[in-house]
């Protein structure tokens, strides 16, 4: 290799490799800041339930505030009225005392003077019997003795209010509400200390919340930045690559399959053919190229590896993989590449469709499987109802044979003896307990039959659903296989041969180390350029050209994602629940595992917070899909603005040759043909010089025309690429940021670890119990939302950890539960 091409192929090499070293530096800072906003959210989530649950408390506090200050006032009250009451009490017992003394002396003397009319009357009984002061004094001894007793009974009223309002406690009742008011008192002091440190707790917690989502948008904003640098590097790596190294590149596929792809442009002749002098030998311009050769190269040993390297492995047959470019490279048209990228998206498009309608088939799919759970348990309830029912009409129908057994017995013996009241009265009781067996036993088989009905419809129910959670499993399994199909077919149209192209298999190629590829090891690829001798000759120069290494690859398997997860929202009724512990629901959730992954595999559990309303990995990825196709979208009006000046210099060249003919026309016209011959020659001459110029003018501006248009043509269709890349819109929009590299993250403490079910050996359940956690490793909060997600991490040997990437569930089309906490107490 000449200095030339030696200074050249160094140059590739470092500006490839510094790129590549600025795309892993960069996405490192991604992880590092996907970290961050991540931890970020976290914090946000925490401060807002925490600000939730002491709003929840200031608003508690601030209404027992509000009712011991309303007590309060009315202790308050109480208190003055009890002072006023024990005041008035005390001055009614010396009032009343008072009186009931003033009182007794006026009895006293009006006694003493019913005695002394006593003794008058019986003067006058004696002396003047029968004589009209006789009479009077009769009267007015009558009225003496009634004025004495209405005394005596107002002496003993006036003994007995005194000592009634001597036994008023009115005293007491003033201690006891000045008690109970300090109480209140100390109650109200208790509520507003309480009331001001929750309210402090609201504030702080109200600038906490405020601080996390701050700090939540700068780690917005930070990884946005992070994200927009790398697909800068990535685009700038790209362009290098397709410029500098024949565009070349592996492509693993996304499902492990013993192969994978590697891409290469077809090696571009400075000049053409058509450009070399008639005398000039053939130079094999048109087929420079006699094959291509890829080589597979450890990551460690690409330093190390060049053209001689390739030349010597190039003696064993699978250390290489020769292609054979075809007769003329320049097939490859325009129209057969647009033909090729139409097809891709039409595959593409059709694959998003099948994803969409496989997220349709599940929504239905879960709906109808928790109609028929509904479904199962109204049978269940309803054959329960019917089995009771039927049992309480046998009881009855033995019941009514020994009441009429009863009744008989007891009427015949009620017969014998007639007079006997007592067996009358049990002949008539035991007839009146037939007859209330009888319409209970009448009741009882009319409410069966209804019964019977309800069980009846509960079962058409149940058949019903059965068949709607049978149509839907199918309809989901057939959208699942389509789903599968369509990506399958997009895997093979994106294998369309464009240019250089090799689908290679594990043992078609070993290393330059003569090696088999090991999984999770890393590999690049080498490019090795043999030209053909009459090319060699024709540039002088008889060195094949070595490709800077590929991008860093690297082939695993890939575990099983979970599919459907199945929640439990109740425990079977045969498991004993603690009567003292509180019933969480949902109880548990269960799923199937794949029959191969499941001995080497270790699934996590996590319960994420939902409805937070946070940046998403969605909104991230739409966030860089965005930025790209405004890109491609500049650069599309850039060249649609290139066309239109192309379009309108063409135009303006076209306008200007019909002037100029015009006008030579008319100038031809007004000589004379044989007096003016040499004058017409040389103005033919002048005009063709000119139209010649316009001529070459226009051909140049239509070649440029013709390579704006083909630029537009793949402008288009890539940006048709970016917008059908999209993936489907996810059903949990409002959650935060989460993928496989977060969750593989999670420590140990803040995830659930799936065991295997006593259902099936496939079948793994996670059980919710008290310390049951989030991911964050907060505890779950009654009433609110969770996304359940499963984690499938390798848990084999660990000396194969690296053959295996591990998998997550679509958590963001998966169905959110709503966590709540029923107490039995």
């Amino acid at each position: 290799m000449n200095s030339y091409s030696e200074n050249l192929h160094s140059s590739v090499l470092a500006s490839l490799e510094s790129q590549e070293t600025n795309k892993k530096t960069l996405d490192c800072q991604l992880n590092s800041s996907m970290f961050t906003l991540y931890y970020a959210e976290g914090a946000e989530i925490v401060t807002n339930d925490k600000f939730d649950s002491s709003t929840k408390k200031y608003n508690q506090s601030q209404a027992v505030r509000k009712q011991a200050t309303e007590n309060k006032n009315i202790s308050t009250n109480v208190v003055l009225s009890a002072n006023q009451q024990n005041s008035y009490t005390s001055q009614s017992v010396t009032n009343v005392a008072v009186s009931a003394s003033n009182i007794q002396i006026a009895t006293n003397a009006i006694v003493k003077l019913a005695s002394d009319m006593g003794s008058i009357f019986s003067i006058i009984n004696a002396a003047n019997y029968g004589t009209q002061i006789y009479q009077q004094s009769v009267e007015a001894y009558t009225l003496m003795n009634k004025t004495a007793y209405l005394a005596e009974v107002a002496s003993q009223h006036a003994m007995e209010t005194s000592a009634s309002i001597a036994e008023v406690a009115s005293s007491t009742v003033e201690d006891k509400a000045k008690i109970t008011d300090a109480s209140i008192d100390n109650l109200l002091k208790v509520a507003n200390s309480n009331f001001t440190a929750i309210a402090a707790i609201v504030a702080a917690a109200n600038d906490a919340k405020a601080a996390a989502s701050v700090n939540t948008k700068n780690a917005q904003g930070a990884i946005e930045s992070n994200k927009v640098e790398l697909e800068a590097a990535k685009v700038a790596y790209d362009l290098n690559n397709k410029s500098l190294n024949y565009n070349l590149r592996v492509h693993v596929p996304k499902v492990f399959n013993n192969s994978y792809n590697v891409t290469f442009n077809y090696y571009k002749p400075p000049f053409k053919s058509n450009e070399k002098g008639a005398s000039t030998p053939v130079l094999g311009l048109d087929n420079p190229v006699k094959s291509y050769n890829l080589f597979l190269v450890k990551d460690s040993k690409k330093s190390t590896f060049s053209a001689l390297t390739a030349e010597e492995a190039m003696g064993n047959p699978l250390q290489y993989i020769p292609i054979i470019p075809p007769a003329d490279e320049t097939d490859q048209s325009n129209t057969t590449a647009i033909a090729n990228y139409n097809a891709y998206f039409a595959a593409l498009t059709k694959e998003n469709a099948s994803k969409e309608s496989l997220f349709k088939a599940k929504d239905k799919l879960n709906e109808a499987n928790a109609n028929l759970v509904s479904a199962a348990k109204e049978k269940q309830d309803a054959d329960a109802i019917v089995l009771k029912g039927k049992e309480n009409t046998v009881k009855l129908t033995k019941d009514q044979v020994a009441a009429k057994e009863k009744a008989t017995e007891t009427a015949e013996t009620a017969k014998k003896e007639p007079k006997n009241a007592e067996l009358a009265k049990a002949s008539a009781e035991a007839a009146a307990a037939l007859n209330e067996i009888e319409q209970a036993l009448e009741n009882s088989k009319l409410n069966e039959t209804k019964v019977l009905d309800l069980a009846k419809v509960a079962a058409d129910s149940l058949k019903i659903a059965t068949t709607n959670a049978t149509n839907a499993k199918t309809e989901f399994t057939q959208a699942e296989v389509q789903a599968e199909k369509d990506e399958k077919e997009l895997e093979a149209v994106a294998e369309l041969e464009r240019e250089g192209f090799k689908n290679i298999k594990i043992l078609d190629l070993i290393d330059s180390d003569n090696e088999m590829l090991i999984l999770g090891e890393k590999y690049v690829i080498f490019l090795l350029t043999i030209f053909t001798d009459d090319y060699k000759k024709g540039i002088n120069t008889y060195d094949d050209f070595l490709s800077a290494p590929s991008e860093t690859f690297g082939l695993k398997k890939t575990l099983k994602a979970i599919k459907d997860i199945l929640i439990e929202q109740e425990p079977e009724k045969i498991i004993h629940i603690n009567p003292d512990l509180p019933v969480l629901s949902p109880y548990a959730l269960n799923f199937t595992v794949d029959k191969n992954d499941h001995k080497i595999t270790e699934y996590r559990c996590m319960f994420l917070s939902y409805d937070e309303n946070l940046f998403t990995n969605k909104e991230l990825e739409f966030f860089a899909e965005t930025m790209e196709a405004s890109i491609v979208g500049k650069e599309i009006q850039y060249s649609k603005n290139d066309i239109n000046q192309y379009e309108e210099e063409l135009a303006s060249i076209k306008a200007k040759i019909t002037e100029l003919k015009t006008e030579f026309e008319k100038e031809i016209k007004s000589l004379d043909p044989v007096k003016d011959k040499d004058k017409i020659k040389v103005l033919t001459q002048e005009f063709d010089s000119i139209t010649n110029y316009y001529t070459l003018i226009k051909v140049e501006i239509d070649t440029k025309l013709l390579v704006v248009k083909s630029k537009l043509d793949h402008l288009t269709m890539s940006l048709e690429k970016i917008l059908a890349k999209r993936t489907p819109k996810v059903k949990n929009t409002k959650g935060f940021f989460f993928n496989l590299k977060l969750a593989e993250n999670v420590p140990s403490g803040n995830y659930t670890t799936a065991v295997p079910s006593s259902k099936g050996s496939l079948t793994y359940e996670v059980k919710i119990d008290p310390t049951t956690t989030d991911n964050f490793g907060n505890a779950l909060i009654d009433s609110k939302s969770y996304i359940p997600v499963v984690l499938s991490i390798y848990a084999g040997e660990e000396i194969n950890e690296g053959q295996y990437n591990n998998n997550l569930s679509d958590w963001e089309n998966e169905e959110p539960f709503i966590f709540s906490i029923t107490n039995n107490q």
